[in-house]
């Protein structure tokens, strides 16, 4: 690249980090440098992030992290905690609304669904059941927690979450208040909005559609640990 090249690219890193991009910065911290060589470093050494170390003998060469570098990833790894803090406080006060409102909650279950002909094993982020004796009455419900417009709007184009429609009555959308309107989610879903002093409200409901639970959804239930429910808070009523 010459110097007048050179005056035309933009050096400066998008704040966020793609999340692409940071992911090769923890690879390149994880691994000490070993080299991807595509279009991702490309960009990474363009905003100055990594620097490539030429190989020494029969040392292949390898990309380092540069001061740019560390502090990003340190940044991306601080985004990710608070999304993750802020995803499992949205997920309890999920659960304790919903253990509240009489169900029996599982905040931890990791279930084998059929999809497509295809076998998946689903974590779904809240299950719950009706606490009943009669099959036909559980009325179970997936509610997934999204607290971030992307992951939200990733989930949306996927539709990753129609594989809960094996397991569950009627599937919800928990967001966190702010990154998207009830009427930009599919009518297939419900919608509940979570704020972040533990209010849950209820936006739309869930139509409720059949469901078949298998002999290996109540295996997987059995092995699953209910949500332990703290004493009933006002702030979770509607």
């Amino acid at each position: 690249m010459t110097q007048s090249d050179a005056a035309h690219v933009d050096n400066s890193a998008p704040s966020p980090l793609p999340r692409p991009h940071a992911t090769r910065l923890r690879h390149y911290w994880r691994t000490r440098g070993w080299p991807c060589y595509d279009n991702l470093d490309i960009d990474l050494m363009g905003w100055g992030l990594i620097r490539e170390q030429d190989a020494v003998g029969n040392t292949a060469s390898c990309f380092h992290l540069t001061e740019q570098g560390q502090a990003a990833l340190t940044q991306s790894v601080t985004r990710n905690r608070r999304a993750r803090s802020r995803h499992t406080e949205a997920t309890r006060a999920t659960a304790q609304y919903l253990t509240d409102s009489g169900r029996l909650v599982f905040t931890e279950l990791s279930v084998r669904t059929e999809l497509d002909g295809r076998w998946r094993t689903c974590k779904p982020d809240v299950f719950s059941l009706v606490r009943g004796l009669r099959a036909d009455h559980l009325a179970p419900q997936v509610h997934e927690i999204k607290v971030s417009r992307a992951d939200l709007l990733g989930e949306l184009r996927t539709a990753k979450i129609e594989r809960y429609r094996e397991l569950a009555a009627s599937i919800y959308f928990v967001i966190a208040e702010g990154i998207a309107e009830p009427d930009e989610i599919p009518t297939d879903y419900g919608v509940a909005i979570w704020q972040a002093d533990d209010h849950y409200r209820l936006a739309r409901r869930a139509p409720v559609a059949e469901y078949q639970i298998e002999t290996s959804h109540w295996m997987a239930l059995a092995r699953a640990q209910p949500f332990a429910a703290e004493h009933s808070s006002p702030q979770l009523l509607l």
